[in-house]
């Protein structure tokens, strides 16, 4: 079988995954990585986990273009890249249905952060364009310059540390869009607000306030020049103000436009650059022993009014809450109260304390702000970005390297639980042949840190429970209790401050100075009291915010059912009921759980690895150290991960899962299996891999289907992908059929029901006119035989099908204007002012009679001459003879009247009744009946008389009527004479017939 490649490679440099090294040795790993980490080429692959070495420079690999070409794409087909995990990442969300997580991993500086943000690059830019997409999309990315700013800071090892962890959640909805996320924060180095290392910096947004702010804001915050501050200044040195490739000013402005994406509005803006600053000027406080000899003050007023002003609270309040503490003894109504004076030193530790809580506070309120704007209430599937601090070996290692480099422990376990441990002992549960790979298993490390009742933070938690607990007797029980501990060491008396933990990345010294004081993590009640009593709602809602307690149902029924079940007597149950009396929550405590919730969201997801690797210490461009990169090989275990990958299948998926997948692109498994899963899956195998050694590529195990190289998968993806399409199209097809007959089918009943309707209101209309009709003629006219029988048609009105001619329609709004409309078309016989009969036609519209002549068309599309022009508002009246003829005559006022004959009498007196009362506003036409019509014609009076005749000669007759006339006319003096024949009653009514 031949496997197709899009791959367009710019250069070869070693392999792309060292799965296809010649030479599986770790010097030829080494070597490999090395070679293409000079060329520019920092990424390269083990299998489906991906090494990233950080080229500290730009090498223009990231871009639309470069999506463009990793969209959509499997592993083979380009080289590996970080756009290629997120896409296989998002490619598994929409295929399988299952949460992901990316975790990447590495030591500080390593190129972690800047990973995270090309995935959500990536993932933005591959989605949906909808505008509520857009603005989540716009959230998150935003939210990346925002948690930099107040999160990360220049250390030694990297310009850009974060100083925090970070675990960040994409909830897609059914279309594959981003719907939402969540961002979870661990840990926060917030000792760095009050100190830092030589050559180091305080975290970004301070300086992005002093050297991004305008001179009125600087005015405002009461802003001062960094070296002015001492909690910037603090190593003894003259500070370190300046980060190569960072720009402070820039970064303010970055950091201000996201804080308006998140929600973070201009008022709330200014609180927050307030409280800043009066953190950095926390620091300029000093404290003399007070004159009494018992307690402090502070020696600066005119400082502490400042910093009071900028917090929103009471100077004298705030001086009371630093020199002084409040006691309360006793229970109930016996509880006493008492202010106890502080010593300088005890001041300056609250005063260190209050700037690190108000910090630390700050940043899990911008936190909580980016995840309120992408809260999402329904639950969907999620990709989790894991970027947390890499592991950490200084001169100096205190609490805060202790839990940096403990969860990073427990992120190498998860490594080699899911890479190493757990893969290889699937091989011989499914009866798979293998030959066992040697590994480092760094369990036994993350017991002897997390491990209760005996382990390094239980021993922490309970020697701060002692009043008398310091960091020297912690120290001993720590000797005490891990002397014998593999990965513990002790160390000489002359440095009895320290111990050692062998790591998987190393061995670490830590100072266990200050240990006790940052796992209690003591801020007085009257700190939080001052806080709280501020004026700046920003102030009082951090330190007023409780975060929810997330409660493990499952462990909590246990728990319950263990204690109704024992009751009293069971020790462990006794720590579940409710009490007042708590035991105090450490740092430590906290940061366990957080880990602990960590582990269970990842273990929950499937998971994608990005293995950062820091090429060299001096932050120069494509520089290689050896020893340096080998050690990061060594403790990530690259190598042991690349014999396991080299070995194993890629591939693993129980028959089960493997048949509802792939069960449609066999013609003997489709369209239904019925059978076992099993016998399923290798009949279709069999079918489909027919070129394929399958002893070689694939192997069956006990409940699940093995495939060595990740070609044959490909392959099953892509005629997956195929028959999808071809049932696509072909359910498509069917559903079109079926959607234009039932639209035929609606149409035509659309059309029947549209048809009954309009005649039902041609009718209605009809009957209308027919009544009106009667209601003119009965009983003053004797009626004619073929006047009385009205068709449905007749009454449309346009006889002479005028409504669509052109040429009628532009003399019609030439003569009345634009509005002009046809509502009435007919021929009539015109009694001229010789009492001769001449032919004419009659067009009524809204407002206007025209009498037109009809003459040969001419070139420019004229057919009739407008002869006369009568508009309804000179209208008097209408007069009919009582007997059965069809005269009439309209009456004009100060004008010769118009004297005319129709056999559609009814049907015009009718209708042109109804647009002269419409026209004029409900003015009824007035009707006149006599035998003897006196009018005006263009010669002066004359008249109309009508007589009855028992008979008429029809060569004789003078009548318009061409058939069978009813009556003739006679031209008298002045006058002209019609005999007509006898009709029926006056009394008779009209009829509607169909025609």
């Amino acid at each position: 079988m031949a496997f197709k490649s899009t791959r367009d490679l710019t250069k070869n440099v070693g392999v792309e995954d060292l799965i296809m090294l010649s030479e599986v040795t770790e010097s030829s790993l080494h070597e490999n990585l090395k070679n293409r980490y000079k060329e520019g080429l920092i990424y390269t692959s083990i299998g489906p986990v991906l090494i990233s070495m950080n080229p500290y420079k730009q090498l223009g690999i990231y871009g639309n273009d470069q999506i463009n070409l990793y969209k959509g794409k499997h592993e083979f087909e380009i080289p590996p890249h970080i756009y290629s995990i997120a896409d296989k990442a998002y490619r598994a969300l929409r295929s399988e249905g299952e949460n992901q997580c990316i975790i990447i991993s590495g030591e500080s500086g390593a190129g972690k952060t800047e990973a995270s943000k090309y995935i959500m690059q990536y993932i933005a830019s591959i989605t949906g364009s909808s505008a509520e997409v857009e603005r989540v999309k716009k959230t998150i990315l935003e939210s990346n310059p925002l948690l930099e700013a107040f999160g990360n800071a220049k250390t030694l090892r990297n310009n850009n540390s974060s100083r925090f962890g970070k675990y960040m959640e994409i909830q897609f909805n059914l279309a594959g869009d981003p719907e939402g996320g969540k961002i979870t924060n661990y840990l926060l180095e917030k000792s760095r607000v009050i100190n830092q290392t030589q050559g180091e910096r305080n975290f970004h947004i301070f300086y992005q306030l002093l050297k991004g702010s305008t001179e009125e804001e600087k005015k405002t915050y009461n802003l001062l020049s960094p070296d002015q501050y001492l909690y910037l200044t603090r190593t003894g040195g003259n500070g370190c103000f300046n980060a190569d490739g960072i720009d402070d000013q820039i970064g303010f402005k970055q950091t201000k436009n996201a804080m308006k994406v998140v929600g973070i509005d201009e008022p709330l803006q200014k609180e927050l650059f307030a409280t800043l600053s009066a953190i950095l000027l926390l620091g300029n406080l000093s404290f003399n022993k007070s004159t009494s000899g018992n307690g402090s003050v502070i020696s600066d007023k005119k400082l502490a009014n400042t910093i009071a002003s900028l917090m929103g609270v009471d100077s004298n309040v705030l001086e009371s809450a630093l020199v002084s503490r409040q006691i309360s003894t006793g229970q109930g109504a016996r509880i006493s109260t008492y202010s106890v004076p502080q010593s300088v030193e005890q001041a300056m530790y609250a005063r260190d304390a209050f700037a690190k809580a108000t910090y630390s506070k700050l940043f899990d309120f911008i936190v909580r702000k980016i995840n309120q704007s992408i809260e999402v209430k329904t639950i969907g599937k999620v990709i989790g970005v894991l970027d947390i601090y890499g592991f950490e070996i200084f001169e100096n290692n205190s609490f805060e390297q202790f839990c940096i480099n403990y969860v990073n422990e427990t992120l190498q376990q998860i490594f080699i639980d899911l890479t190493l441990k757990t893969e290889q002992e699937e091989y011989v549960q499914e009866g798979i042949t293998w030959i066992p790979v040697q590994y480092i298993n760094n369990k036994p490390c993350v017991d002897l840190i997390e491990k209760k009742p005996i382990g390094i933070l239980s021993l922490l938690d309970e020697e701060c429970l002692f009043p008398e607990g310091n960091d020297q007797t912690m120290i001993d029980k720590l000797n005490k209790h891990f002397s014998n501990h593999t990965h513990y060491s002790k160390v000489e008396r002359q440095k009895n401050s320290q111990f050692i933990i062998n790591h998987y990345a190393g061995k670490v010294f830590y100072n266990i100075d200050g240990f006790l004081d940052k796992n209690r993590d003591t801020l007085f009640n009257d700190l939080v009291s001052l806080a709280t009593s501020s004026s700046c709602s920003l102030l009082v809602e951090i330190f007023k915010y409780v975060a929810p307690i997330e409660v493990d149902i499952e462990q909590e029924k246990k728990n319950r059912d263990k204690f109704s079940k024992n009751g009293f007597a069971n020790n462990a149950a006794k720590t579940f009921i409710p009490t007042d009396k708590k035991r105090p929550i450490t740092a430590g405590f906290q940061f366990k759980n957080q880990v602990a919730s960590l582990l269970k969201s990842l273990y929950s997801c499937s998971p994608h690895y990005v293995r950062c690797i820091k090429p060299n210490s001096n932050m120069r461009a494509l520089e290689w150290d050896q020893s340096k990169c080998a050690e990061q090989v060594t403790y990530l275990g690259l190598f042991e991960n690349l014999l396991v990958r080299r070995a194993g299948y890629c591939y693993r998926q129980t028959f089960t899962k493997f048949m509802r997948r792939y069960y449609m692109i066999g013609k003997s498994t489709w369209p239904k299996w019925s059978g076992d899963a099993e016998n399923g899956t290798k009949l279709l195998m069999s079918e489909l891999t027919q070129n394929i050694n399958i002893k070689e590529e694939i192997q069956y195990g006990k409940t699940k289907i093995f495939i060595r190289n990740p070609q044959p998968l490909f392959f099953l993806e892509d005629k997956r992908n195929q028959r999808l399409n071809d049932l696509a199209t072909l359910i498509g097809s069917v559903w079109k059929m079926y959607k234009q007959r039932k639209w035929y089918l609606r149409t035509l009943a659309a059309i029947k029901i549209q048809r009954t309707y309009r005649g039902w209101l041609l009718v209605k209309e009809c009957v209308k006119l027919k009544n009106q009709s009667i209601s003119i003629f009965q009983n003053n006219k004797e009626r004619n035989r073929q006047s009385i029988k009205l068709s449905k048609a007749a009454f449309i009105g346009d006889f002479l099908s005028l409504s669509r001619d052109n040429f009628t329609t532009a003399t019609l709004k030439r003569e009345e204007g634009p509005n002009a409309a046809l509502q009435l078309s007919l021929n009539v016989s015109k009694v001229s002012r010789h009492h001769k009969i001449q032919k004419r036609s009659l067009l009524i519209t809204n407002e206007t009679i025209f009498t037109i002549s009809p003459h040969k068309p001419k070139k420019d599309g004229s057919w009739f001459a407008i002869k006369r022009k009568v508009p309804f508002s000179v209208i008097e009246k209408i007069s009919f003879s009582k007997l059965s003829d069809d005269f009439f005559v309209i009456h004009i006022n100060n004008e010769h009247d118009l004297c005319l004959e129709t056999n559609k009498k009814t049907v015009l007196i009718t209708l042109l009744s109804n647009l002269y009362s419409r026209h004029l506003n409900g003015k009824e036409l007035a009707f006149e009946f006599k035998d003897l019509i006196q009018y005006r014609n263009q010669k002066g009076p004359s008249e109309l008389k009508f007589v009855k005749v028992d008979s008429i000669h029809e060569k004789s007759s003078n009548s318009p009527q061409v058939n069978s006339p009813t009556f003739t006319a006679k031209a008298e003096k002045n006058s002209l004479k019609v005999s007509v024949l006898p009709g029926l009653s006056a009394e008779t009514k009209s009829i509607l017939i169909e025609k």
